[in-house]
């Protein structure tokens, strides 16, 4: 089973997105701090992170800190961060795609299906096998 480490500050919205995510088939490992989400990483198969996740450091030196641990682990940014200096830190950082919100579950399993580069046939077979 893929496990995915989803790292974000609204509590609200890493529930939501975990859920949806969990109904997909994947294992989720949420974290509310990016302290927390670091040592998850060792046995994920992608990040989810926001920008402004709390914690000893921000969400784009979590990407840099897990690109260094792992250079073809991909790398899902969701925020609603308006600034683009910030948002440009994240690309440079290491992160493969991002989502500014609002942004609806649908788009974010689809764009980690692309990242994990699954064929839409056996995503429904993984999907079914997991149930």
């Amino acid at each position: 089973m893929t496990t995915i480490v989803l790292a974000h500050a609204g509590t609200d919205d890493r529930r939501m997105y975990a859920e949806y995510l969990r109904a997909h088939g994947f294992r989720v490992k949420e974290a509310e701090t990016t302290d927390a989400a670091l040592p998850e990483l060792a046995n994920c198969q992608l990040l989810i992170t926001g920008l402004l996740v709390p914690g000893s450091f921000d969400g784009v030196e979590l990407i840099r800190r897990a690109r260094a641990r792992n250079a073809s682990l991909p790398i899902l940014v969701v925020t609603a961060c308006g600034v683009e200096r910030i948002r440009n830190d994240a690309r440079t950082a290491g992160c493969n795609e991002l989502l500014l919100k609002p942004c609806f579950p649908e788009q974010v399993i689809k764009t980690v299906w692309h990242l994990l580069d699954t064929p839409h046939e056996r995503r429904r077979m993984l999907v079914r096998a997991q149930r």
